[in-house]
């Protein structure tokens, strides 16, 4: 049971109706990897908190539909990372939004468990943009920093830009990981 009570399509102000529909009419709805509303209308997970303060909470959908839909990071670099965050914060919602998608984007079962359980997986050679993203985000989330080696292969597998995305993907997926944790919301019944 959340913390906070889920709030209805009915119950929003014309602000939090416009947030509302930039999260349940948007990117992610197109996507449609998993259901963003209650059976009542209330968003799901981390969605629902960045309601109660529409100003902060469309900046932080915002980044967050960035990230996700509109950014270079290849779907099994953005899924491992999502997935280490959500292991470093044990936040159950992201681990069961995002390991589906990890799997249809090309992430193994085996790879999976080691996130889960907090191992460093079994990467292929050619999966080597997905290996140097995981050593930097595992070092960041370890350190709150990276080594030069680090950096510097993720900078050759991704671009400046690709770990300038990875490291906000990283920020931004912690962020919903605290208000899940704080707010006491797991996964939709």
């Amino acid at each position: 049971m959340s913390r906070l009570p889920g709030l209805v399509p009915a119950e929003l102000d014309a602000y939090q109706g416009r947030v509302y529909e930039s999260i349940a009419g948007g990117d992610r709805a197109k996507d449609a990897s998993f259901p963003l509303t209650h059976a009542d209308g209330a968003l799901v997970g981390p969605f629902n908190p960045l309601l109660f303060s529409p100003n902060v909470g469309d900046a932080v959908q915002q980044l967050g539909a960035a990230i996700r839909f509109h950014c270079g990071l290849s779907g099994p670099v953005r899924e491992v990372a999502i997935l280490a965050v959500a292991t470093q914060h044990d936040c159950e919602f992201e681990r069961w939004a995002h390991e589906p998608i990890a799997r249809r984007v090309g992430v193994s079962d085996n790879q999976i468990a080691a996130l889960r359980a907090g191992t460093v997986p079994a990467f292929d050679n050619e999966d080597e943009d997905v290996a140097a993203a995981y050593q930097l985000c595992a070092e960041s989330i370890e350190n709150g920093r990276v080594g030069d080696a680090t950096y510097e292969r993720a900078v050759a597998e991704l671009g400046n830009a690709g770990v300038v995305e990875l490291v906000t993907l990283l920020g931004y997926y912690g962020l919903l990981a605290q208000l899940m944790n704080v707010f006491e919301i797991g996964v939709p019944d």
